[in-house]
């Protein structure tokens, strides 16, 4: 074992349980392995994750973060709304393509216990309020609750393509047997909107 030593320990701790997320999966992540992987001591990344848990949460608030950050730059690429809500469905979905393991994880069974963890909590709410404020752009009312009926209707819909697109299961026309246009099914959905 080498007596490096990391200046941010956390950091390449996080980077190292990202590599092997994405090689690997979140059930074969350990926090020994992590050690052993960056040279430090087994105890060592105890100091900054009480648990595996605590380390999972870490890199699903990290990877919400980025998946904000990803919408927010398709947004700003748009020139008009339905171009939003179609460039930040297609940027959702390629984030999770990009990022399958991360992405299983962030929207798997321990977002359920988001409100154990407030950064969590807020960066997951921080992506869907994104989404949300393009809904409401669009729909021009004030009636929160079609805000937000509308904005669970669009997740479920780029989440379903997401989850297909890394499960390996493309949505297929079941007439023809080509690939579903995700462009055109925003597109179609965003036209539905106000219709």
């Amino acid at each position: 074992m080498s007596s490096y030593h990391h200046g941010n320990l956390r950091q390449v701790l996080l980077m190292e349980a990202r590599q092997q997320l994405h090689k690997s999966g979140a059930e074969k992540l350990s926090l020994r392995a992590l050690a052993r992987a960056v040279g430090v001591s087994q105890t060592a990344p105890y100091r900054h994750f009480s648990d595996k848990e605590t380390l999972l949460v870490s890199l699903m608030t990290e990877g919400f973060a980025e998946l904000d950050q990803c919408v927010a730059s398709a947004e700003q690429s748009s020139e008009s709304i339905d171009d939003e809500l179609v460039h930040a469905g297609l940027a959702f979905v390629a984030f999770a393509s990009a990022n399958p393991e991360l992405y299983k994880l962030m929207f798997g069974p321990l977002l359920a216990k988001k409100e154990d963890y407030p950064q969590l909590k807020e960066k997951a709410l921080g992506s869907l309020g994104r989404l949300q404020g393009i809904i409401s752009r669009k729909l021009q009312s004030t009636d929160q609750e079609l805000i937000w009926q509308t904005t669970i209707n669009a997740t479920a819909l780029v989440h379903g393509h997401a989850s297909m697109s890394i499960d390996g299961m493309p949505a297929c026309n079941r007439q023809t047997g080509e690939p579903i246009d995700l462009h055109k099914a925003l597109k179609a959905f965003a036209d539905g909107i106000n219709a």
